[in-house]
């Protein structure tokens, strides 16, 4: 389990610092105003520095966390040239995990077109996802897709760009051997330790660090931050818990159905309960449940 605060052993930290891989932590961390450079500095270590400026769309609202603990808490935002840019945080895999990134990318692509517009209106939507779990198992840390044919390598529109930035993929260097956006990821998931050395490579990542300390030191911040990663536990534990029983009620339905086969063809009884492993008892229920029905 993540936990929202990074413990450090050494006696030399009293501040216990909040993870940035936590989503709320990372919202609340990229959206304010205060970060926009830091924002900007690490959209583009993602895009090549092609981005000159970016404006939040929807800013963290604290009360609105609170009054749902279980929404997706992705960063929205538009660039200089109206393209719209979604980031999201995800620590866990779930099934059709691929096909979620490409419903919100839809989503958020349609959702800028009104009845009425041209489709020259449409601007592109860039989809960010960073994962601290295995996604594509036989590439780096920043992987980029796109609307393309595979022989020609022509591009169908640039309206779809999704990158795929794994934090579980990151080599050990020394941060002085690191480009910015393997320097972001170890500032993501990395120590206090790490997050200072980080912050010693240029004034924006000293900057990022004083911002991060600042969030840690807010008791509110805190409270939100660990009250978001309980509920997510809570519901992935639920989630994890439905799909064992799906799984038992499977089995118990296959086991009936071979029962019932196997009677039908006039197998003897032990023989069935042998098969089946199960005792007399367990299959009269089940042949008598067939009769009763």
């Amino acid at each position: 389990m993540l936990v929202a605060l990074v413990k450090e052993e050494s006696a030399g930290y009293d501040l216990e610092l909040l993870e940035l891989r936590n989503d709320f932590v990372f919202k609340s961390f990229f959206t304010d105003e205060r970060n926009n450079g830091l924002l900007l500095h690490f959209v583009n270590s993602i895009l090549g520095g092609s981005i000159q400026s970016l404006q939040v769309i929807d800013p963290t609202n604290k009360q609105e966390h609170n009054d749902d603990k279980y929404s997706v808490l992705d960063l929205r935002a538009t660039t200089d040239r109206g393209e719209r840019i979604n980031i999201e945080v995800q620590l866990q895999r779930h099934p059709a995990f691929n096909e979620r990134v490409l419903y919100y990318w839809a989503k958020t692509y349609t959702a800028q077109f009104k009845s009425s517009d041209p489709y020259t209106k449409l601007k592109k939507v860039i989809q960010i996802i960073i994962t601290d779990f295995e996604l594509l198992p036989s590439s780096g840390i920043h992987s980029t897709f796109l609307l393309i044919e595979p022989s020609s390598g022509v591009i169908f529109s640039n309206h779809l760009e999704i990158h795929a930035l794994q934090m579980g993929k990151q080599g050990e260097k020394p941060v002085t051997d690191m480009d910015d956006l393997e320097k972001w990821l170890l500032f993501f998931k990395g120590d206090q330790k790490a997050k200072e050395e980080v912050g010693m490579e240029s004034s924006t990542f000293k900057e990022a660090f004083e911002e991060i300390r600042r969030l840690s030191m807010d008791p509110e911040t805190v409270d939100l931050a660990i009250s978001r990663e309980i509920a997510l536990r809570d519901h992935l534990t639920r989630l994890e818990e439905a799909e064992i029983r799906g799984k038992n009620q499977g089995k118990e339905q296959t086991i009936k159905e071979f029962v019932l086969k196997m009677y039908d063809e006039s197998l003897p009884l032990d023989l069935i309960c042998k098969l089946a492993d199960l005792s007399k008892e367990e299959v009269h229920l089940i042949i008598n449940g067939k009769a009763n029905n």
